[in-house]
């Protein structure tokens, strides 16, 4: 199965109403070589709704705050950033 065949079978269905697991299957293919012309034919492919036409577009562009999102979902938290966040944020709740 190729991989536009995957993405319009098997990932557009399974997360129509999820963003974060939309976002997991185009992490899995993001740093694949594909071609310009294979994305716009997955862009135009009926079987996706807006919000996977636009997240597709922008996670294969280069520098789009959507891609360094879907780059860092495997990223370990450090443990410090953590609870600065928490300690900063605990009060204002």
């Amino acid at each position: 199965m190729i991989w536009s065949e995957y993405i319009i079978t098997v990932a557009a269905p399974h997360s129509r109403y999820n963003a974060q697991h939309w976002f997991r299957y185009l992490r899995k293919e993001i740093n694949k070589k594909i071609s310009k012309e294979q994305i716009e034919e997955l862009y135009n492919n009926k079987a996706l709704s807006a919000f996977q036409r636009v997240s597709l577009k922008a996670a294969f562009t280069e520098g789009s705050p959507t891609r360094e999102h879907i780059l860092s979902l495997n990223n370990k938290v450090i443990p410090n950033k953590l609870l600065i966040a928490r300690d900063k944020y605990e009060n204002k709740l």
